[in-house]
């Protein structure tokens, strides 16, 4: 099978599709910026600015969107095509009104890639450490949670080796500094992604104010400001690994849903799609 993949001439993000589409499957798509009548299909991609009118052969329109959403906007070429593929749902329910469904595909092009991989998140602790109060013992104790791993975490303040050598043993990435001036404060908030407080208890702390002008959000143990006077946006009881746990899993959980959302995006997967729809219409 022959598919002429037709498209604009302007090196935007169309003709990055269409040379992607025809790279993931040179014996069967080639690369035109007109229709052919030799082949046994033209994908036009994008249909508003490719395709004129019916070829000899058949016809598929890869659509993108309406200007404005507007239906006024549709083009009386269009229902000569022998199937459109729509890359939004959006503009697939437009058609519909006029376009029998059974002609139409929604297709999302693009690819997940392992070029592209997810941040990890950087979870500071701007507080002294060897200290019960500042929930010392409580951070050994996270220590052995699997959840660590998939976390950076920046401990500014004196006396946490011990704890950062746990979970640097336990498979965390971990950056420590125990002399930092307070003036350095400001850069060192802006390289993290989270505020930790594990205080079993506290009157402030301080450290609450400081990433809050940043912007930062904070998981806080339930103790001082936090929950009453301060809002964070995750809190847990004092000393309470568990929900800490459950509090980072959920962090987790957001960046992988974000990810799945497209990592069965492939061209392979995307051309096989067109090659269906082409058998179909033979």
């Amino acid at each position: 099978m022959k598919i002429n993949v037709a498209t604009v001439d302007s090196g935007w993000i169309l003709q990055k599709i269409a040379e992607k589409v025809c790279l993931s499957r040179p014996d069967t798509f080639s690369l035109s910026h007109a229709p052919r009548h030799d082949v046994d299909a033209n994908f036009y991609i994008d249909v508003q600015n490719c395709y004129q009118g019916k070829t000899k052969t058949i016809d598929i329109g890869f659509f993108t969107h309406l200007h404005e959403n507007s239906p006024n906007y549709l083009n009386p070429y269009w229902l000569q095509l022998d199937h459109i593929v729509h890359m939004c749902s959006r503009y697939f329910d437009t058609f519909s009104s006029y376009y029998p469904k059974e002609k139409m595909s929604m297709m999302m092009p693009g690819e997940f890639s392992p070029n592209f991989q997810p941040k990890k998140q950087t979870i500071g602790i701007f507080q002294r450490g060897a200290h019960e109060g500042k929930g010392f013992h409580f951070m050994k104790k996270m220590a052995d949670k699997d959840i660590i791993k998939q976390f950076k975490f920046l401990f500014i303040g004196k006396d946490w080796k011990e704890v950062t050598e746990l979970f640097r043993k336990n498979g965390a990435q971990v950056s420590s500094r125990e002399d930092e001036l307070y003036e350095t404060y400001p850069d060192l908030y802006s390289k993290i992604d989270y505020l930790l407080i594990p205080s079993l208890w506290e009157a402030g702390p301080m450290s609450a104010i400081e990433a809050l002008s940043c912007g930062i959000p904070i998981i806080s143990s339930n103790v001082g400001w936090m929950g009453v006077d301060l809002k964070p946006e995750y809190l847990f009881s004092p000393n309470s690994d568990i929900e800490l746990e459950l509090i980072l899993n959920n962090i987790f959980s957001k960046i992988k849903d974000r990810v799945d959302q497209v990592k069965d995006l492939s061209y392979e997967t995307y051309s096989e799609k067109i090659i269906k729809i082409v058998e179909n219409i033979k």
